[in-house]
This record gives C-alpha cells, structure tokens and sequence, in this order.
C-alpha cells in the first residue's frame, strides 16, 4: 500500500512539472522574498532606495559588532546594506564615530548618485567636521557604497536633519528641527523646525526656523515644480509662524518660496495628537499628507480608537478636500506614502490593531500596508510581519515591475512572515507581489570554497509548496525541502528551486521557480600529492632490535601496508616492530585511499633500501 501510494506521489510529480504552461494566479499582496539582516544587536532600517542596477540600498542604524555587520566604531553607527535583484546582500558599509550616529533618509539623484542625510553626536571618525554638539549631514556616495562627499551643518546646537532632498539648481533642501539659543534672533523657543539650503558644493546658501513658542518638528519637504518648497511637520505652537492650532499637535504643513521665505501654512487636526510624516505631490498639484491621529473632530473624522493612519489631500492653497482615517481599535501609525501607477495611495506604518481596517495581525505590532483610491477608499490592505515587534518605516515601488513594492523598517519576529533574524531587532526588507499563494525562494551556505563544496540549501519559499525540486546547476537533482549538496568540481552554478502545490480551494496545480545565477562559485582545492613516507628509529643495533616506525606520507591516506624486509608485515601508520635475527633490511610502506570525487582507488609505495641494520650479539 506505502508503495502504490509512494509512486502515485512521484507520478503526480511528474505530471506537475510537465505544466510549464500553468499560468500564475496574480496577487498584488503576496511576498515575493523578505530578508533580514544585522547582528545580535539592534537595528533599526529607516529607507530603502532602488539603485540603476536593479538592486536596492537599505540604510539605518546599527549597535551590532557582529553578524552581517564587520565594521562598529562605537555606540550607535550608521549601517548601508546593498542587496543585488534577488534580496541577496552585495556589501556592507558603517559610516560613524564613537559617539551616536543616525540616518534618516536616503535619496537617488540625478546624476545616478546617492544622498543621504541625517544627525551626529559624534566629532571624530567620519564626523570630524562636527564642530558642534548635534549636527546635522550629508552625505553623497556610489552605487558602490564610496563617499563622494560629506558635511557637517552645526547651525545651531541640538540640530537633528529628518529629510534631504536634491533641488533642482543641483543643490540640496534639508529639514529637520533644532533647539537653538536664547537670544538667537531668529528662534521662536523649544524645538524649531529648522530647514538648511546648499549649493552644488555643499555650502549653505541659507537657513531658516520656522515655528513658534512651543515645540514644532519637520518630517518631509519637497521641491515644487513651478519654485519653492513644500513640507510637513506637526507643532503644538498657536503663535509666531503657527496659526490655527486646534490643540495639543497638529500636522503642520507649510509652503516657502526659493529663499526660505514663509507663504502660508496650514494646521490639520483635531483636539488631541495629531502628526504629519510624509507629503506627496499628486499630479493634478494638490498635496496628499500622511501621518496618524488620535482625534476624532476638528479637521478629523472616522477615527477607529486610540491612534489611526490619517489622510489628508489638500489642495495647493491649503483647503482640505477630503481625508481619512484607516485603522482599528488599538495603536496604528503611518510613517510613509506612495503614489501608485494608477493614481492610488500605499501607506505604511505599524498596527497593533486586529479590527477594523486591520486583518491579520500577528501580534504585537506588524507592519501595516494599505492602498486605497483618490476618495479614501481602501482598496486592499495587509499585515507583515510575526509574533515580536515589527515596524514598516518607507514604502519604494519597484522601478522594474509595475504594481510591486518594496517595504523597509525594523523587525523583532522569528516567525510567521520573518525568518533569518540575527538577535534583537534586524533590518527587514519586503519585496510585496509575486505569484499568489506560491512564491519559490531559498538561501545557500557557504556560496562559495574549494571542492568538494558541501552546501546547505534552506527553503525560504511562501504559500505552503507540498514538492521541492532543486537543480544545482552540475547535473544533479534533490527533493528534499532543505538538502545538503556537495559540489565536487570547480565552477560557478546557477542553482533554480522549483516548487509545486495543489491549491485546496480552486483545485489548481500552482508551479512557481527561481533561479540564482552564479549562485555557487567553487574553486579547485590546494593539490596535496598522495606520497608514502615513513621514519624509523632506532635504524642500527644490535638483535633483538626493536624499532618504532612512524608515517610521514601525504595526501591523507586511509590504508597503510608496511613490508619490514624480514618476511613480516604490518598495516597501520605507526606500527612497532622487532628483528630477532642480525641483517640488512629494506622496508616498504605502500599507502591507498578512495578519491571520491575522481572515482578510483590512489595507491603509492615506499621503499627504503638497507633501511635497518642489525648486528650479532658481540
């Protein structure tokens, strides 16, 4: 019966992987593939930009001296991950000094180049420029993770950079906040937003606080198409620049002109807290914000309980035309926005929730992604993430797939949606779509050494496949969901996974694979020559003469023969022996092994002539 059912099995099989011509199920929502990377520590993953060679930077913080982290200079470092198409990593960068150092954003720019912006408590290492005590920096680097160029702002003291942006004079726009002096002319009190312009050279063209007497922050600016800039933040300032507050925080939104001068600026809120994170320009001008609330009045309606992701499109003289509140009962907030190809919304964030607007939590906090259209609409939403603490921080869409998105932030999970976690909280990286229900996916280890190559295969695939079928680009197969392959030839292999299900509901066969090229590079192994050798002492005395040989041969040999030229022999490699009678002897070693990989049995011998002389008793 085990039998029938064992080759009905392998007949199914085989039938499976005869529909090449299977189409896919489309799903906008699967996981493509998903990877963490860090250390034992914590780290914290703040944006992801794709790059012009189909592959993505991550960038945040790092307290890890170990994992895929190999540089610390103290404390809290920056950390730049490059991944290549596939999610796999290509290298690593730590930018810092021995104190704290933090990124905020990453942003591509014209030129093919990289800008990076965020804040120090550092003065050494790759902040020497810090003459302050917080500065704010950028930072331009390559593709390849080179610094072009770096600099310190000091500004002010306690400046902390939140966004930078390329502007289209080919300098940059940066906005954050700062806590300045008293007596600084230009401070209003307690935080102020504080945006800095640069020239193509990196030096500040000017620099401006906006606010009031209360706290007030910067999250995101823009550059606008016809001049001027546009940002958000959130305040709970009612005065200097600050009108219109509805209490406690609103989102703040403001427009400035190319000299940094204010135009208008608008609160949005309710009465309790109320933040703007992200601003997108939508094509017809106006202004779509995102953040998260706690109201349920003012400026807000439809708040689920506790906080909610808020939308609001805004038109370009500041009147509110519609908004949104997305959420459940519990503590969600949305830190990012993207426009997608057909003119819809994607937010991210992280919920607690397990109603409303939310489904399938898994608990804790996971990220939370949502589309929805121009109306506020939702469209389609979902949870990633496992049972620990898990962050979406920024939204990418592909550049090579329409309807893909990238999703970044920090996770905690060892679980569910999350696997390859270092310890603590990694960077965690979605790539969202892909083929509904089935999705191929694995991890090699080592990818590299010398034959023979033994290499651990680790299924990383989604939707449940029920066969596996690996192909390891030297002519040979395996079936198992995770086996160990040894590659007993030099060479560089493309690895494919194949997996197959039959889906419960719709009946369907589902066949879904990858490919890795150039996943496994093994190179030919030292040559060691397979050659006896033995020593022996005593070689002269006088009988009986007892002498201790011992092996010198190489090659790792597994048989040893040795011929003591008396009529005796003995295997083994360091054998003992005794001539009884006086004489001149010759020995002879003769050593075997099997040589797996050539197939064949390895033999050499030995002889050494006139090796022992034994005299009479005198």
């Amino acid at each position: 019966m085990k039998k029938n059912s064992m080759c009905a099995g392998i007949a199914a099989l085989l039938i499976v992987l005869c529909l090449a011509a299977v189409p896919a199920l489309a799903a906008s929502t699967g996981i493509a593939w998903e990877r963490s990377l860090g250390g034992s520590g914590e780290e914290y993953a703040k944006s992801l930009q794709p790059t012009n060679d189909g592959g993505y930077i991550a960038v945040g913080d790092t307290a890890s001296t170990d994992g895929d982290i190999t540089v610390s200079y103290g404390m809290i470092d920056v950390w730049i991950a490059k991944l290549d198409a596939s999610g796999e990593k290509e290298w690593e960068k730590t930018i810092g000094g021995s104190n704290d150092d933090h990124v905020t954003c990453i942003e591509l720019m014209s030129d093919g180049t990289l800008l990076l912006s965020g804040y120090t408590w550092s003065h050494d290492g790759d902040f020497s420029d810090n003459h302050a005590g917080i500065a704010i920096w950028n930072m331009q680097i390559n593709e390849e993770g080179s610094i072009l160029w770096k600099g310190c702002y000091p500004g002010r003291s306690g400046s902390f950079a939140m966004d930078g942006k390329e502007t289209p004079d080919g300098g940059m726009i940066m906005i954050g906040q700062s806590f300045s002096i008293p007596g600084d002319p230009m401070y209003h009190g307690g935080y102020d937003v504080l945006v800095v312009k640069t020239d193509q050279s990196a030096n500040t063209t000017w620099e401006r606080l906006l606010g009031g007497s209360g706290d007030d922050f910067g999250d995101n600016i823009l550059p606008l198409p016809g001049g001027g800039y546009i940002a958000i933040g959130y305040t709970n300032s009612d005065d200097g620049d600050v009108s219109g507050n509805h209490g406690f925080y609103d989102a703040w939104l403001f427009r400035l002109d190319d000299a940094g001068n204010l135009l208008w600026q608008k609160c949005l809120g309710g009465s309790l807290h109320d933040e703007g994170r992200e601003i997108f320009i939508t094509p017809d001008g106006n202004f779509a914000v995102m953040g998260y609330t706690n109201s349920n009045d003012g400026d807000v309606s439809g708040n689920h309980g506790s906080f909610d992701y808020w939308w609001a499109l805004v038109a370009s003289d500041g009147a509110i035309l519609s908004q949104k509140c997305f959420g459940g009962s519990d503590y969600d907030h949305a830190y990012d926005l993207e426009m997608t190809d057909n003119g819809n919304f994607v937010a991210l964030g992280v919920s607690y929730s397990t109603d409303g607007d939310v489904s399938g939590n898994a608990g804790n906090g996971d990220f939370w992604a949502v589309e929805f259209d121009t109306t506020g609409a939702i469209l389609w939403e979902r949870c990633f993430g496992g049972s620990g603490l898990d962050r979406g921080q920024t939204i990418r869409p592909d550049p090579s797939a329409g309807g893909l998105f990238f999703l970044i932030g920090d996770s905690a999970s060892t679980d569910k949606d999350v696997t390859g976690n270092h310890g603590g909280s990694d960077y965690w990286i979605v790539k969202v779509g892909g083929t509904e229900g089935l999705s191929a996916d694995f991890k090699a280890e080592p990818v590299t050494g010398t034959a023979p190559l033994a290499v651990r295969f680790t299924d990383r695939s989604r939707g449940d496949p029920t066969w596996y079928i690996y192909e390891f680009g030297d002519g040979f197969r395996g079936m198992n969901q995770n086996p160990v392959h040894t590659y007993r030839k030099a060479g560089t292999y493309n690895v494919t996974l194949t997996v197959v299900k039959v889906n419960p509901e719709t009946k369907r066969v589902e066949k879904d694979s990858v490919t890795k090229t150039g996943c496994i590079v093994v190179t030919k192994g030292s040559s060691v020559p397979f050659v006896s050798d033995f020593s022996a002492t005593p070689t002269t005395g006088t009988a009986p003469l007892t002498v201790r040989f011992t092996d010198q041969s190489t090659g790792s040999p597994g048989y040893f023969l040795y011929e003591f030229g008396d009529g005796f022999k003995a295997m083994g490699a360091n054998p003992v022996h005794t001539y009884r009678k006086p004489g001149t002897y010759t020995v002879t070693l003769t050593i075997m092994k099997v040589d797996k990989d050539m197939g064949k049995i390895l033999r050499n011998t030995t002889s050494r002539t006139q090796m022992i002389v034994v005299a009479g008793q005198g």
